[in-house]
């Protein structure tokens, strides 16, 4: 046979062997490729190739002079080192009982069966196993595998991103509680959270528990994590995702839909919202109505912006003289809104004279313009729940109302006679 018969095995994309009794006439490159080193020898035989598999394709060429159409064989093989997994056609090219009888065997790897799995008794490694530290650090995901004793004993980098601890610093059960978790009490109800979860998991392999909470990380700030741990035999798996700059977005979104734009106080919607969820039984409540006197004035004088710096600091004013517990709110243009809960008309009185005060002490300024400013307040109080919030701020605005035929720049409570 002339070799020059069998160039266009090069054209060929798949592995090609021409093979003739036992010896390997000829290969193409992606042949040469897929069988490196052991297709370096000559004269080069099956068996060089295949090793101890060379024996069932022997008898697979054998099959097939008396069937040609037997269907492909399966065939697994060690080459360079790695079990491979092979589908070998085979095609007579010469007619058999020849002396020139010549087969051409067309070799594709295909994937592992599955006795091949990670795991499985006797299987034998891909490449990818070996790689497989470097793929769990290309995750976007914090991941960390934690053995039977709660010992951490594989985290990737996304886990030390995260939470910007190397393993081997929390990697105990006791400095993973401490770092993380640094107040005692959050500390407590997360441990005990925990050991509910692990108590109602089911037992074997499977989900453990599907989460969010909040973290100190290494660098000292709080994080929110999504977490999902689960078990596979002796080990615990748990991956983590940051959400915290989406709790973020959920928390700016909120304040913008509770809050007055400009002063940074409640709007008219959630102080009602708010108010009507006060805890009102067995102490009264207080309602002041607050309004600016002459704003009008100030605004076409000295111009809007200036308006506006007015409202600032006039609610950042108001805001500090009260209890965190009060509901503050812009509920109209330079009108305000405040909720006093567990006080009386007494002590609403003093707390009213005192924001009054509060206001008119120090001038507003901006840049080279300083402007007096003073506020007419109205105050009403109920002593029950029975009377409702748009009830009690009626009153406080009749009050409002007195305080500014009054004079303004004073307290009216509803009651009060002139």
């Amino acid at each position: 046979m002339n070799p020059t018969e069998l160039d266009w095995l090069s054209s060929v994309a798949v592995p090609v062997l021409a093979v003739r009794a036992d010896i390997v006439v000829a290969l193409n490159p992606a042949a040469t490729i897929l069988f490196g080193d052991a297709a370096a020898p000559r004269p080069l035989t099956l068996s060089a190739l295949f090793a101890d598999e060379a024996g069932g394709l022997a008898a697979y060429l054998h099959a097939c002079e008396a069937a040609p159409a037997l269907n492909a064989l399966q065939l697994g093989c060690t080459l360079a080192g790695e079990r491979r997994h092979l589908q070998i056609a085979a095609r007579r090219l010469y007619p058999a009982g020849t002396a020139e009888s010549l087969w051409v065997l067309t070799v594709l790897e295909t994937r592992a069966p599955p006795s091949g799995t990670v795991g499985a008794p006797g299987a034998a490694p891909g490449r990818w196993v070996h790689l497989l530290p470097t793929i769990l650090d290309q995750l976007p995901v914090a991941l960390l595998i934690e053995d039977d004793d709660d010992v951490g004993v594989f985290a990737n980098r996304g886990f030390t991103e995260i939470f910007e601890y190397a393993l081997e610093e929390i990697a105990a059960l006791d400095d993973w509680w401490h770092k993380l978790y640094p107040d005692p009490l959050i500390r407590e109800a997360a441990k005990v959270e925990w050991a509910a979860k692990l108590a109602m998991a089911p037992r074997g392999d499977g989900t453990i528990s599907t989460s969010e909470f909040q973290i100190r990380a290494g660098g000292g700030r709080d994080k929110v994590l999504q977490s999902h741990s689960f078990r596979i035999g002796d080990y615990r798996v748990h991956s983590y995702v940051d959400v915290s700059q989406r709790h973020q977005l959920a928390l700016d979104l909120r304040q913008l839909a509770d809050t007055d734009a400009l002063t940074g106080v409640l709007n008219r919607r959630s102080f009602f919202q708010k108010g009507r969820t006060l805890d009102r039984v067995g102490e009264p409540l207080a309602a002041l109505l607050l309004d600016i006197d002459h704003f009008k004035v100030a605004n076409d004088r000295h111009g809007h912006a200036f308006g506006d710096e007015v409202l600032v600091e006039i609610s950042a004013r108001v805001r500090a003289a009260l209890r965190s517990r009060d509901l503050l709110a812009r509920i109209g243009g330079e009108e305000f809104a405040v909720l006093l809960p567990g006080l009386d008309r007494d002590v609403a009185l003093g707390v009213a004279e005192r924001l009054r005060q509060t206001v008119e002490d120090v001038p507003v300024t901006r840049g080279t313009t300083r402007h007096r400013v003073t506020v007419s307040i109205g105050g009403a109080c109920a002593s029950t729940a029975e009377t409702s919030i748009e009830e009690l701020l009626l009153h406080a605005d009749r009050a409002l109302y007195a305080a500014k035929h009054a004079g303004r720049n004073c307290v009216w409570f509803e009651g009060d006679r002139a």
